[in-house]
């Protein structure tokens, strides 16, 4: 738009105002910014929706895995599981030192495949074969947790796999696809899976 001055005498007698910028609507400009903050905040909202969601399901899920580790650790200081991926057979434990006295009948032990009573450092260590890692962690540690039972920290218990033997035992651990008792402590099954595994 231009605006003209004719003033006669005037020393302004011709002027032209500058030109006025366009009038220019900046609500396009604006609203994408708008959109981008809610769409933003739509996706925020939605993940925490989600993470909340997935907490939930996972401690409902997890909750039988809590309760079962609890039972693994009441016998943390008199058990251990070692050597997952190794699969031993009695001539293992003879070569590794072990003396092997009597065989024991698997019939009251569920299934395992075979039971030797013997020693290792003038120590008595029962060793329970089974086939498989998976059988022995699961079958054979609940098996041998029952012989120890959770009172071990303060007494025996006899040991259940049979016979006339009257060994007890306060320690147990699960070695591959074998279960050791032992005797008075875990250190006694540590010390034979360290000559094993040698």
């Amino acid at each position: 738009i231009s605006h003209t001055c004719k003033t006669t005498g005037n020393l302004f007698a011709s002027y032209s105002a500058p030109e006025e910028p366009p009038v220019m609507t900046y609500f396009p400009c604006v609203s994408n910014p708008i959109k981008f903050v809610r769409l933003f905040l739509l996706v925020i909202v939605l993940a925490i929706v989600s993470l909340s969601i997935a907490c939930d399901s996972g401690s409902d899920s997890g909750g039988t895995n809590t309760e079962a580790m609890g039972a693994d650790n009441d016998f943390a200081e008199v058990s251990r599981i070692l050597l997952p991926g190794k699969l031993f057979t009695l001539d293992d434990y003879v070569a590794a030192g072990w003396k092997k006295s009597k065989q024991y009948d698997t019939e009251t032990v569920p299934q395992s495949t075979d039971i030797w009573y013997g020693f290792f450092n003038t120590k008595d260590i029962e060793v329970r074969f089974y086939n498989s890692h998976d059988i022995a962690s699961g079958a054979g540690f609940e098996s041998a947790a029952t012989v120890i039972e959770k009172d071990s920290f303060s007494k025996v218990a006899p040991n259940k796999a049979g016979g006339s033997a009257v060994t007890k035992y306060k320690a147990f651990a699960v070695v591959g696809n074998t279960v050791i008792l032992c005797e008075l402590s875990v250190d006694s099954c540590i010390a034979l899976v360290d000559a094993l595994g040698n």
